[in-house]
């Protein structure tokens, strides 16, 4: 898969003091973001990243990014537009194959709920900053945005005392004994 928004870079072309970087999405990358998104419109996707050296061989990624997004109200079907505006921060590291012989089993993996998440593999001595942004994001975007002061109200069910009759099965019996 070929990312719609895709700024690569090296680890050999990061500074030891680290490298700021300015993006601004074209609205050829908006419109195909969109269509990724499966939302109306993507009206404008800008922000910077800062990358600096991680553990020798990886990187780490501060980014800051702001967006606009056009959906259809999952009530009214009618546009809403959100203002997204976040931060985060990414670790990648290059792929370290299983040595031959360690058995996975030897290996043990603490997770904490609470802590920082684990480094992304990186291939090829490079990773991609704009994939990032874009998984950020499709994160960030409402899943059921609403128009303001629209609400979706529940049809009302019928009440109890209206509940529709059902046969007794024991009338058959009855019939049966009276015909006795």
């Amino acid at each position: 898969m070929v990312p719609e928004f895709s700024l690569k870079l090296a680890v050999k072309d990061v500074p030891p003091a680290g490298k700021s970087i300015e993006f601004n999405a074209d609205a050829e990358t908006c419109a195909a973001l969109a269509r990724r998104f499966g939302i109306l419109e993507l009206q404008g996707l800008k922000g910077t990243v800062t990358v600096r050296p991680f553990r020798k061989q990886g990187l780490i990624a501060d980014c800051r990014f702001e967006a606009t997004v056009v959906q259809a109200c999952v009530v009214t079907l009618d546009p809403v537009t959100q203002r997204i505006e976040e931060s985060f921060t990414r670790r990648w590291l290059p792929e370290q194959p299983i040595e031959p012989g360690t058995a996975i089993e030897a290996r043990e993996v603490l997770i904490e709920a609470e802590g920082e998440d684990a480094p992304e593999p990186m291939t090829g001595g490079a990773v991609d900053i704009g994939e990032a942004v874009a998984e950020e994001l499709a994160l960030a975007i409402e899943p059921y945005p609403r128009k303001a002061g629209v609400a979706y109200d529940l049809p009302s069910e019928a009440p109890e005392d209206a509940a529709e009759e059902r046969p007794n099965p024991f009338t058959v019996l009855e019939k049966l004994k009276k015909n006795d």
